[in-house]
């Protein structure tokens, strides 16, 4: 019998009927509206993201849609903020793990990207294997993975800002199910 000690991977999809002029246009008239103001947080690299505007509103629909298809039917987002990558800056590594929840799922929505702007970088080890996996982000690109993967953004060599929008997806606050929780990747039917 196959069981899987470690399995994992991510899902990218392309949304096509997302307005990203009007999405960074939200995002770029918050910008100074971070999340945490103190200097080494994480949350200090991040924007408030409204979501009471209509252009977010039907973004955070479309990647509850592709997640609750593709992936889990009974995971939503519940949270979300924008990201600005200034020219010459890059991301520190962190996960979105959360202390006392079980692990759920994390996406990144890119509404603006040039070359060179900041490829995302997953990293781990285990045992004493390190392993490394990169993506060159593109505008309409969602891509989804587990919350708990260290993950971290290059230097921004573009020249332009990038943007984009992260969130974190989990279980219905009402959803009771488990034996099947953990079963974020289908190995189990």
């Amino acid at each position: 019998m196959f069981e899987p000690i470690v399995l994992t991977g991510r899902y990218t999809t392309k949304l096509d009927s997302i307005d990203n002029d009007a999405i960074n246009d939200i995002v770029l008239s918050r910008k100074d509206m971070k999340l945490d103001d103190d200097p080494g947080n994480t949350f200090a690299e991040d924007s408030y993201l409204p979501i009471d505007k209509e252009p977010v509103k039907k973004l955070l629909n479309e990647i509850d849609t592709v997640i609750q298809k593709e992936i889990n039917m009974n995971f939503e987002t519940y949270n979300q903020w924008a990201h600005i990558l200034e020219p010459l800056e890059s991301t520190m590594i962190h996960t979105h793990d959360t202390p006392a929840m079980p692990p759920h799922l994390s996406w990144v929505y890119y509404s603006k990207t040039d070359d060179k702007c900041g490829n995302i970088v997953w990293q781990g080890t285990i045992h004493n294997k390190f392993f490394s996996m990169e993506h060159t982000p593109k505008v309409g690109e969602l891509i989804i993975f587990p919350n708990w993967m260290p993950h971290f953004t290059k230097k921004n060599n573009s020249g332009n800002i990038r943007i984009s929008i992260s969130g974190n997806a989990r279980p219905y606050q009402n959803f009771n199910d488990p034996e099947n929780l953990l079963n974020i990747v289908g190995v189990v039917q």
